[in-house]
């Protein structure tokens, strides 16, 4: 397997989006720390996107599971299915970057975390935004396809397979910033990871199987389950 990239990605800040979402002309007396946390946050953001290009060596079953084996690694899952006759896939990390993870919200207004949570949110749509250019750029793939770790139900794909995924990028994964915890949630938590795809026979979004009625990231309509 090849050694895997990593990319910084230039980050701007949408200020009316950002006003619209943290309801800015609401805030009466905290506008002006709304507006500092934003100037901050501009400075120490650092969205970044890491990919490496890796061939899958097995499909195989485990009772009704299709499995996928990449080297001595194992991926099992119903959402698997959508990569049968791939050969080639793209694993990746996106995020917003770990540069706000230690900064202090405790003196500021209580309404702070949700305003960073806005900030975090336009990082990663940027990353996002780059890692589907980079894969066309650097890869040829100009439609790819994405399956994600822990995205829709339980059983298309457990969220715990995020430490498989990680393995693939060996020691190389530190570098983006974003590592697990002990329940496999990324940390930041605007973080994205999963599998790249070309397949002109499949149209998949793991999202589509998910029952969440009200998610705001949802991508594509739901979809009966797999």
């Amino acid at each position: 397997m090849k050694s895997p990239l990593l990319f910084d990605i230039p980050f701007q800040i949408d200020m009316n989006r950002y006003k619209q979402a943290i309801r800015y002309e609401y805030l009466d007396d905290a506008r002006n720390e709304a507006i500092l946390l934003l100037e901050i946050a501009s400075k120490r953001l650092n969205p970044k996107v890491m990919l490496i290009e890796a061939f899958i060596d097995r499909h195989l079953n485990d009772g009704n599971v299709p499995v996928i084996a990449i080297g001595d690694i194992r991926f099992h899952g119903k959402a698997l299915r959508a990569l049968d006759g791939v050969h080639r896939i793209i694993p990746y990390i996106a995020t917003c970057g770990d540069g706000m993870e230690d900064f202090d919200l405790s003196a500021m207004d209580m309404l702070a975390p949700y305003w960073l949570d806005e900030l975090k949110s336009q990082a990663l749509d940027q990353a996002r935004k780059a890692l589907r250019s980079l894969c066309n750029e650097l890869f040829g793939i100009r439609r790819a396809l994405s399956l994600n770790p822990g995205s829709g139900n339980v059983d298309i794909w457990p969220i715990e397979e995020l430490q498989e995924l990680f393995c693939l990028f060996g020691p190389d994964h530190r570098k983006v910033g974003v590592s697990l915890s002990q329940r496999s949630l990324m940390i930041p938590n605007k973080s994205i990871a999963g599998l790249l795809f070309a397949n002109s026979e499949v149209d998949y979004e793991s999202c589509a199987h998910c029952e969440r009625a009200n998610c705001p990231n949802r991508r594509v309509p739901f979809k009966a389950r797999l």
